[in-house]
């Protein structure tokens, strides 16, 4: 058995240093080309990450993947849902507004029932305080520079459409705005709509907690470049 946990991480580390990353990035297609050839003694393999590379830039040697990131089968696996929230948890709600729970922390979409953020919900029922825990843990630098240098229409978030080739996947080479946010967590699938032979994604928040703190971010970063700006002229 092989069990592989942030398969990414070593080029999220140094994806602001492009040519570093495609070097990682071809070190790991290697590493991962072996698990092809050592498919007969292997019973199971588990591989997770916060991104999704496409399967031609690192897994091209190992084409036998069966990719669960948008299957309806396991689109709860990695949040609570509100039956597992009020079951699992019951002797922890008493006195909780749940509605107002679910408006922070609730929203997530795989293609499923929506999940709760499982790292908010444990914190949340330690302190009994509605927190940005979860945006509070990583800042969204990097996005924002990205927001920046594409002069993407901030607006544009709250309600986003895109395609399946959007979503899925990333190369280094061409990162796409849209790609990033929804793989880090920071949009989830509002609703899809079939296009003919085509299925496209209505992206936004995915509650409260994400929406307000994103937006006060945003708000701070810009705030703070235009003050070093003019201390700097």
């Amino acid at each position: 058995m092989v069990l592989i946990d942030e398969y990414d991480k070593p080029i999220l580390d140094n994806i602001k240093r492009r040519e570093i990353a495609a070097e990682i990035r071809e070190g790991l297609k290697n590493f991962y080309s072996v698990l092809k050839d050592a498919d007969l003694y292997l019973k199971f393999v588990f591989i997770t990450g916060v991104s999704k590379f496409s399967k031609v830039s690192i897994f091209s040697g190992l084409n036998n993947l069966n990719d669960i990131t948008l299957d309806d089968s396991y689109a709860a696996i990695c949040g609570y849902t509100q039956e597992e929230l009020e079951d699992v948890f019951k002797d922890r709600l008493e006195g909780i507004d749940l509605k107002e729970v679910r408006r922070w922390y609730n929203g997530y979409n795989f293609l499923g029932k929506p999940v709760y953020n499982p790292f908010d919900i444990l914190l949340f029922l330690d302190k009994r305080k509605f927190r940005p825990y979860w945006f509070e843990y990583g800042t969204p630098t990097f996005l924002i520079k990205l927001l920046q240098e594409n002069k993407y229409f901030i607006p544009d978030l709250e309600r986003l459409e895109a395609s399946e080739m959007i979503i899925g996947s990333f190369d280094i080479e061409y990162l796409e705005v849209e790609t990033l946010f929804f793989q880090t967590g920071y949009l989830t699938i509002r609703d899809r709509m079939r296009m003919g032979s085509r299925e496209n994604y209505i992206l936004g928040y995915p509650n409260l907690e994400v929406r307000m703190s994103f937006t006060d971010y945003i708000l701070h970063f810009y705030v703070k470049n235009v003050t070093q700006k003019e201390k700097t002229s």
